[in-house]
């Protein structure tokens, strides 16, 4: 695998891209004549147009709990099929079953993964276990790196790196629910929730002179299958009908061998989870397909709109670990999936600064980052726009600087070692422009992320100070 990386890494740089539509072809039937003047089109509504809220009625609230259980599976399946998809166009097989290294940093045309970050390179794996083991090797690495294993509800069921090994490496198989066998001897078993999976490699990358550095050590991590994967043909748009969201959550379901997650669906059997879609009565299927919209509409920002502390939404403690939480997995599958558990990175974002005000890059803000920060790894403050979807990512820039940290070596602390960031959409003249985080011309949303924070971040005893409002800087 690792002598084929650049080639593979070269190729799956179509992860970060948009899939454009084809165009449309006129019918053989059809005159070249009438074939160049189509039927006008109804006006498309604007993108950002909020649907209407949903009536707080007992069938919408049970609908609205079957659709928050299904949501993260469907983002699950959707993500993999995009992710797939891409490295099979490219010519490199299905996909499944095969960590692919991205060796590059993600930029403003990042887009497969909402809320990116800049800090990392990832190697991503989607995981078929229902025809057995997958072998993982991890190298021994100097640096901080993690490998995150997410079950098909997005629940992260095992971390393997830095916090539980140190700088040595180790030799892992990873199975199934419901498999029984024997390993080789020195493997150590990591036992998947549901058969589909997702493993998730980041390696830290400390300033753009140590990327090569970096990428070495992300291609010395392998992967390998003994036996092939169950086939997946099925369409998962970002935008689906209720018939669509419905067969692709039954299909993560019936594919996952969880039984619990089995036991959980049939709790939602009357809103149609579980059952095919033509067996919904004809009023049941007009309420889901009136119903989606507002009902993902509703997730849009929530992750980083909870109740705050001077401005910052800090992570709840079952961040990554759902349980029967719903509410806050659907929420993170929206605006942040792939997140990682409390202990192993702490989450903190701001839509406002201290006083409640919105953050808007026609303003100038102040970030202090104290100095000294219980941080075992590295941190990082990002900056991202929503879309009107409510996923979150980088803001084009000419300095192409989506974060600054505790790496970034442009950044001029204070006596104190503490940083204080200048936030606007304009660029600084003269030194201040070191410590600018570029902004959007509209609103924006602030990412802190500490990762193997230390107990001053986990137990709340430290907390970051207010944004304040400041002087442009011309």
């Amino acid at each position: 695998m690792r002598r084929h990386w650049g080639m593979i890494a070269a190729a799956v740089a179509l992860l970060a891209q948009p899939v454009a539509a084809a165009p449309a072809k006129a019918s053989a039937r059809m005159p070249a004549k009438a074939a160049a003047k189509p039927a006008p089109k109804p006006a498309p509504k604007p993108a950002n147009l909020a649907p209407a809220p949903l009536p707080d009625t007992p069938e919408i609230q049970a609908l609205r709990r079957a659709f928050r259980f299904g949501f993260a599976p469907y983002e699950m399946l959707r993500t993999r099929q995009l992710q797939s998809s891409r490295v099979a166009e490219a010519g490199f097989g299905t996909g499944i079953n095969a960590l692919i290294p991205r060796v590059t940093l993600a930029d403003a045309g990042t887009r497969d993964v909402t809320t990116p970050n800049n800090d990392t390179l990832y190697g991503s794996a989607w995981l078929d276990l229902s025809q057995g083991p997958v072998f993982f090797t991890v190298p021994a690495l100097g640096r901080y790196h993690s490998a995150s294993l997410m079950s098909i509800t997005s629940d992260v069921v095992a971390v393997i790196g830095t916090r539980s090994n140190g700088s040595n490496g180790g030799r892992y198989a990873i199975v199934g629910p419901n498999w029984r066998g024997d390993l080789p001897a020195g493997v150590e078993m990591v036992r998947s929730r549901s058969n589909d999976a997702w493993l998730l490699v980041r390696v830290v990358v400390n300033g753009q002179a140590d990327l090569a550095a970096a990428a070495d050590g992300l291609t010395r991590f392998t992967l390998s299958a003994v036996n092939g994967a169950t086939p997946l043909d099925l369409a998962v748009p970002a935008r689906p009908d209720g018939k669509t969201f419905l067969s692709v959550v039954n299909t993560a379901i019936e594919r996952s061998g969880d039984e619990l997650l089995v036991a959980r669906a049939a709790q939602f059997a009357d809103q149609g989870i579980g059952k095919p879609w033509d067996q919904l009565s004809p009023e049941q299927q007009k309420l889901w397909n009136d119903s989606l919209p507002a009902l993902v509409h509703e997730l849009k920002g929530g992750l980083t709109a909870g109740k705050g502390i001077d401005g910052w939404v800090y992570p709840p403690f079952n961040m990554a670990l759902y349980g029967d939480d719903d509410d806050l997995r659907s929420l993170v599958a929206l605006g942040g999936l792939a997140a990682l558990p409390r202990v192993e990175a702490v989450y903190v974002s701001a839509r406002s600064d201290g006083e409640g005000r919105p953050l808007t890059g026609d303003k100038s803000w102040r970030v202090k980052i104290p100095g000294k920060l219980p941080v075992g790894a590295f941190w990082s403050l990002t900056m991202y726009q929503e879309e009107a979807d409510g996923r979150l990512f980088f803001v084009p820039n000419e300095l192409n600087r989506f974060a600054v940290g505790d790496r970034s070596d442009h950044v001029r602390p204070e006596r104190d070692g503490s940083i204080e960031l200048f936030v606007q959409a304009t660029k600084p003249s003269g030194e201040r422009v070191v410590n600018w985080l570029p902004a959007p011309k509209g609103p924006f949303v602030l990412m802190f992320r500490a990762y193997l924070p230390g107990a001053g971040l986990l137990d709340g005893s430290v907390r970051l100070p207010p944004v304040t409002e400041g002087e442009i800087i011309p």
